[in-house]
């Protein structure tokens, strides 16, 4: 059985965030540090978000190419291909086909983390950031570099457009112990009873890391069936920064 960190005790004491709270007058940027991050952590939050008629774009940071790094019959390069064309599936489903997806394709373990590449994120979303109000990420205190390096390039996006708002999501953080000095001021719980279905299809659509999908690297990842379950029927996180 899953043992869970203070961050989930917190969150589901947490008083509720309305949706025009958690997102303001504008857009929704969701910077995902991996295919299937979107899922897990706001996939609710982006469906209450799209069937109330606000605009959602969602980008995946890193290529999630290592999450089977043993596998032969899923090298780097075919896994990748694997998890974009999940990750697009999942996000057609949150959203009823109403969001834009873009795919970085930074490598995983190796998101941005630099002023130079944030400079080069910043150019890629140039189009849409002026319209964003909010943006999603996951929490730095997630014992991930990815993670951690992500929320880094989202608050670093707001600094340089008025008006955006970041909001972290942990994900690794509910299990693991989270980093020393995370952000945990203002925690937020938004209720996604209403949209579990479909975050539950948008988090199966990521087939290769909920299931045994891939079969040739048995220490590759595959996450657990009781914290998919987590993730599915407990409302979402948000802890603004």
């Amino acid at each position: 059985m899953l043992e869970f960190t203070p961050i989930v005790a917190a969150g589901g004491d947490a008083p509720p965030i309305p949706l025009q709270e958690l997102i303001g007058p504008g857009e929704v940027l969701v910077l995902a540090p991996h295919p299937d991050d979107e899922s897990l952590a706001m996939g609710g939050a982006i469906a209450a978000a799209t069937d109330a008629g606000y605009c959602v774009t969602v980008a995946i940071v890193t290529d999630g190419s290592r999450s089977h790094p043993n596998s032969r019959n899923y090298p780097p390069v075919k896994l990748a291909a694997v998890r974009r064309e999940e990750a697009a599936a999942a996000v057609r489903i949150l959203t009823s086909e109403k969001a834009a997806t873009i795919w970085l394709g930074y490598p995983d373990t190796a998101a941005p983390d630099d002023c130079e590449t944030f400079r080069a994120v910043k150019t890629r979303l140039e189009s849409f950031l002026p319209h964003v109000s909010a943006i999603w990420t996951t929490w730095n205190g997630d014992p991930h570099v990815d993670h951690q390096r992500v929320c880094r390039l989202a608050c670093w996006l707001a600094k340089h457009y008025s008006g955006i708002k970041v909001f972290a999501c942990p994900v690794w953080g509910r299990i693991l112990d989270p980093m020393p000095d995370a952000p945990q001021v203002g925690i937020r719980r938004f209720p996604t009873a209403p949209y579990r279905f479909r975050k539950r299809q948008a988090v199966a659509a990521h087939v290769s890391q909920m299931t045994g999908m891939i079969e040739d690297d048995p220490e590759g990842f595959c996450m657990p069936e009781e914290l998919v379950r987590h993730f599915i029927e407990t409302d979402e996180i948000f802890i603004p920064l």
